[in-house]
């Protein structure tokens, strides 16, 4: 057999089908503008409202993944069909809507998610706002979460002090009826599992405040009941002298750095 009958042999056909056909393109496409919505999420600084700061590094892993696969895609190496097309772009455009459209916040007890507060675990000084001469503890709305964890973790310290807080009312089936959280919201990784953490509140009102709206609370820190005698559990409670509305919802939410 000659070297140019060899050669033909292995060389494919001049007139070979393209591989690389629209669906790839469109596919490629898709997952390149995914990659760019989180980019734009992440300098717009966006992604508060839906993850921590501690999610960058995954986040910029998540982008430069998508990135050369969006690459791969548009030169076939994936190779979709305008039939199967659509189960990419049922996963990439469901992400993509909730990056652009404008994320409620719902009734104000969210306090501004665009916004995150560090609660350092390894701090050792107090936070500002205490005076051990007057036993107050004057809590600034950035220092909520800060002033909370210490009080929790050294209830004994700051017994019998007075404290002045701000937050959202919350009520639960699980608290006594003269008993409601003065809480801030507190995200522990993503936007799914938010949630309402604070200070039960015991006060000797008839009505209590209506629930999800802002108040500012003067209590003295005790140990008490949270709950009944027969369904509750034995916690920090400030013992309310005065409740009154507050003029304006603190930003922000909270998360343990």
């Amino acid at each position: 057999m000659s070297a140019t009958t060899l050669r033909s042999a292995s060389m494919p056909p001049m007139n070979a089908p393209n591989r690389t056909g629209a669906a790839d393109r469109i596919q490629g496409a898709s997952l390149m503008l995914l990659a760019a919505a989180i980019t734009m999420l992440i300098w717009s600084g966006r992604y508060l409202s839906y993850v921590t700061p501690r999610s960058i590094p995954y986040l910029v892993v998540a982008v430069a993944a998508l990135a050369v696969f969006a690459v791969a895609a548009w030169c076939g190496v994936f190779h979709c069909t305008m039939a199967t097309l659509y189960r990419t772009l049922l996963v990439v455009i469901a992400p993509m809507l909730l990056m652009v459209l404008p994320l409620d916040a719902g009734s104000g007890t969210m306090g501004g998610t665009n916004r995150a507060i560090a609660i350092s675990t390894t701090a050792t000084s107090e936070p500002a706002g205490l005076s051990h001469a007057a036993k107050t503890i004057t809590i600034a709305d950035d220092d909520f979460g800060a002033w909370f964890d210490r009080i929790d973790h050294d209830p004994g310290r700051y017994a019998g002090y007075t404290v002045i807080v701000t937050g959202f009312v919350s009520i639960d089936s699980s608290m006594a009826p003269h008993q409601f959280g003065a809480d801030r919201m507190l995200m522990t990784c993503c936007v799914l599992d938010m949630t309402g953490f604070g200070f039960a509140v015991q006060t000797n009102e008839a009505a209590l405040p209506r629930e999800n709206s802002w108040v500012t609370v003067r209590g003295t820190v005790a140990r008490g009941r949270i709950g009944t005698a027969d369904h509750g559990y034995d916690g920090i409670v400030l013992t309310a002298t005065s409740i009154t509305p507050s003029d304006t919802a603190p930003s922000g939410y909270f998360y343990r750095s």
